[in-house]
């Protein structure tokens, strides 16, 4: 359903009893809406737990966006949404760029988020944008695409957006092959229910993105908020995920006082698609404690 939400219309799906513990998906993106995550985690998640999941204002079945939007505009509208939804605290689960706004959620609103998962995480670009270049190197390599790649990684200081726009544009050189490096081998074939939206639902996440990767804040690493993570946090990283570095994995695991580690060999960067029962069975275990 849609619901007015901050002056425009977001479009909000409530599955499972609305007395079990409250899970509000934060989708990635930037931009890809919650089509894909429920299509594999709705029904199966909502069967002991009250999962809410919103697309992002301007994102796929929301309103489409009107002026710019930020990081902070986002977690804004999960509060009001909460609000409006009467839930006093709930669980928060951020796939990729979600995760990024899992994180300042959580430390922004320490009292209302009780549980925090994070899936293959976006929290230091430099760090992500760098990881998806060099996942994506061999494949452009084997098709000759590769010319100037290496020479994006020779940044070490602050991120920018024109790196940010440098580095993903090479990856774009892909083409359809691009979504090899997000999968494990195993899952290759998995196709993503989202692509078979209407052109005119789809096209909303490159505005949305335009918008928010000029936003202040969008290139900001997050790391050192990690040690201010007062809930128990659960991180869930794929084996084949080219987005989550090495080093956000080992601060999490330094800095997050009350965080546990999952690591799912055979799977990518959706592991809530790729090792689908495995995923449903942590999730609700960690959430149900």
């Amino acid at each position: 359903m849609l619901m007015e939400i901050r002056g425009t219309n977001l479009y909000v799906d409530q599955r499972g009893p609305s007395n079990a513990p409250a899970l509000l998906f934060l989708h990635g993106g930037p931009g890809s809406g919650t089509y894909d995550f429920l299509s594999f985690q709705g029904d199966a998640l909502s069967r002991h737990l009250h999962l809410i999941a919103v697309d992002q204002r301007g994102v796929q079945h929301s309103d489409p966006l009107v002026g710019e939007v930020t990081e902070h505009d986002l977690i804004a509208d999960f509060e009001a949404l909460r609000e409006v939804l009467g839930i006093d605290s709930w669980a928060i689960l951020g796939h990729s760029f979600g995760g990024r706004l899992a994180l300042r959620y959580a430390v922004l609103h320490p009292a209302i988020v009780e549980r925090v998962i994070f899936e293959n995480p976006a929290w230091d670009f430099e760090l992500v944008t760098r990881n998806l270049v060099q996942a994506g190197l061999p494949l452009l390599r084997e098709l000759g695409l590769a010319e100037g790649v290496e020479e994006l990684l020779d940044n070490h200081g602050p991120m920018t957006v024109e790196i940010w726009h440098k580095r993903i544009s090479a990856l774009h050189r892909l083409g359809d092959r691009r979504m090899e490096i997000y999968l494990g081998p195993g899952s290759r074939d998995l196709k993503l229910p989202a692509d078979d939206l209407p052109d005119e639902i789809q096209s909303r996440a490159g505005r949305f993105a335009e918008s928010i990767i000029r936003s202040p804040g969008f290139v900001e690493s997050l790391l050192p908020l990690l040690s201010q993570v007062p809930q128990p946090a659960l991180l869930i990283k794929g084996g084949y995920d080219p987005v989550t570095s090495p080093t956000e994995i080992t601060r999490f695991q330094q800095d997050v006082r009350n965080g546990t580690y999952r690591y799912f060999e055979a799977a990518g960067h959706f592991v809530h698609a790729e090792a689908a029962d495995a995923y449903t069975a942590l999730v609700t275990e960690f959430l149900l404690v």
